[in-house]
């Protein structure tokens, strides 16, 4: 278990915290440390391309990243502290008594609004992977040869960030009560789901061909 903030933990304290049979930190906490990590990524590969950088138009829009990246990271940081506390809030609930009709619809109330708290952090937390895209489509076309690589880690798992955590919608969303709310969530975790999709292609596409130039196509044969 994890006490006080993910951003305090080492990386193994990380892992073995996920790794233990509490069920926090799980399945949201590490969609937003990946959205973090990934974010970190961004930030290197911008620091790289602003060395680089000779072209005083490119220096103008490199320059204008690093903060909009970090504060991207920080919101990942936090995320994972409130999706861990989102969970906790559910469990609590689920330990109230229900021996009573009182009790019940007490608690049945209380269990509503723990889920739509543990459903909103991960939505959020897919939203922000898609800004974190729209920042790398930023990066992408001044990109450095040295970083595509950094550059398309990022990107995938910024996508891998995104569903991960739609996952973890759907997970909370499920024992929903049928709600405008509810019809919401779904219509959000849908946009925000073809947004990825659509903005992971994009940077993707020029930078796959580029690093894959040296391999094979594969409607030819191999050499002998």
């Amino acid at each position: 278990m994890v006490h006080g903030s993910m951003k305090e933990c080492t990386v193994q304290g990380f892992l073995e915290a996920v790794a233990s049979n509490e069920p926090v930190p799980g399945g949201g906490a590490v969609a937003a440390v990946a959205g973090a990590a990934a974010v970190a990524l961004l930030r290197m590969v911008t620091a790289l391309a602003l060395r680089r950088a000779k072209d005083p138009n490119a220096q103008q829009t490199l320059t204008a990243l690093p903060e909009r990246a970090q504060a991207l990271q920080k919101r990942f940081e936090d995320l994972a502290d409130a999706d861990v506390a989102a969970y906790r809030g559910v469990a609590e609930v689920l330990a109230l008594p229900r021996s009573t009709d009182e009790e019940r619809v007490a608690r049945s109330a209380k269990l509503q609004v723990a889920l739509r708290k543990a459903a909103e952090v991960p939505l959020e937390t897919a939203r922000g992977t898609t800004d974190a895209l729209r920042l790398a489509a930023e990066v992408a076309p001044l990109c450095p040869r040295v970083a595509r690589s950094d550059l398309v880690t990022a990107v995938h798992l910024l996508r891998a960030a995104c569903e991960s955590a739609l996952a973890n919608v759907d997970a909370n969303a499920l024992s929903l009560d049928a709600s405008p709310l509810r019809r919401e969530l779904a219509r959000t975790h849908t946009e925000i789901s073809n947004t990825a999709c659509a903005l992971q292609e994009e940077i993707l596409a020029p930078l796959e061909k580029a690093l894959g130039g040296w391999r094979p196509s594969p409607n030819l044969p191999s050499p002998a």
